[in-house]
């Protein structure tokens, strides 16, 4: 009788007493953090199916959030506003979006926002404006009063092709932005509803192989090179409470933010996920950067820019919208 009870005793021990009172395992599982050290273990990000953000999904699908005790849910979005309204309304924990989208909202006081990272810059060649076959415009100098397709007036386009007119000497006071999305801009283009896009990839090889388009205007180079396009958010709320979650998050993204500078790895993973993008497309594209450095003064440029252009209401310093003690940030 006393060697069972001897024997009883050690493996109540051994079992870490979750007979008796549960096991911290099925709490972490409800959504707690027991025994991992983070605030949150499960959450939920907002992201769009575009080639920004294959970092996120490589993160996902080789478990390098799970390796840093999360679990990772993508909500779909449709673009930039949603990013915002959906960390506001608590759709979700964190939002991918474009850094337009987070300064409007900061400066007008629609939110209050803490960045965690950032997600994808322009190279030569994925951020360009397109005319049909056979235009008359040939030069940048030509697109002067024309019918310019843009996704939403105010946004990052029409930003980039502003600027880029500037720095050609182009007067764009006198051209009309028309709304297309850009899925829907390479039939616009064939159909001559407008006479040039501003478009992005895949859309740019989806133009050019299917319809024969042809760029005048590369809108990621000279003054625009290297532009921050997007990065991840959440609201000032949600970091004050999770720090050390933010903190695994970002240092498990930037592992795959690191791996993204191999392309073929980009290639990989781009269909999964991307609208638009099967396997011989994603050989095709033109890709962005995908930094592993959230630099304030980079950053800043977009802010800088935007408020050149009238968009935002006030100046905006983006360094004081910087979540603190984030790794690898400086």
């Amino acid at each position: 009788m006393r060697a069972l009870l001897a024997a009883l005793s050690l493996l109540l021990v051994a079992s870490g007493c979750g007979l008796l009172g549960g096991d911290s395992g099925s709490r972490a599982a409800d959504g707690g953090a027991e025994g991992t050290g983070l605030e949150k273990t499960r959450i939920k990000v907002g992201a769009m199916p575009i080639i920004d953000y294959a970092p996120l999904h490589m993160a996902i699908q080789k478990g390098y959030f799970r390796d840093a005790g999360l679990e990772v849910e993508t909500v779909g979005i449709p673009g930039g506003a949603t990013s915002v309204t959906g960390l506001v309304g608590a759709s979700f924990d964190i939002s991918v979006g474009n850094w337009m989208s987070f300064f409007e909202a900061q400066s007008k006081g629609v939110a209050d926002l803490k960045l965690i990272a950032d997600g994808y810059q322009t190279r030569p060649h994925n951020f360009v404006i397109a005319v049909p076959q056979g235009s008359s415009i040939t030069t940048p100098q030509d697109l002067a009063g024309k019918r310019i397709a843009v996704t939403v007036r105010g946004a990052i386009a029409e930003l980039l092709a502003k600027a880029s007119m500037d720095a050609h000497s182009v007067n764009h006071g006198g051209v009309s932005w028309v709304e297309i999305p850009f899925q829907n801009m390479p039939i616009a283009l064939k159909a001559k509803q407008v006479d040039a896009a501003v478009m992005v990839e895949p859309f740019i090889t989806q133009a050019e192989r299917n319809f024969g388009a042809i760029p005048v205007l590369d809108v990621a180079q000279g003054a625009t090179g290297d532009f921050p396009i997007s990065g991840y958010a959440t609201t000032a709320a949600f970091a004050k409470d999770n720090p050390k979650t933010l903190r695994a998050f970002r240092t498990a993204l930037m592992r795959a933010q690191k791996e993204a500078s191999d392309r073929g790895k980009v290639e990989q993973v781009l269909p999964s996920y991307a609208k638009g993008i099967d396997q011989v497309t994603a050989s095709l594209v033109h890709l962005g950067a995908f930094p592993t450095r959230l630099d304030t003064v980079r950053i800043q440029r977009v802010a800088d820019l935007m408020a050149v252009h009238d968009l935002l209401p006030k100046p905006l310093k983006v360094d004081g919208m910087v979540m603190e003690n984030l790794p690898d940030t400086d």
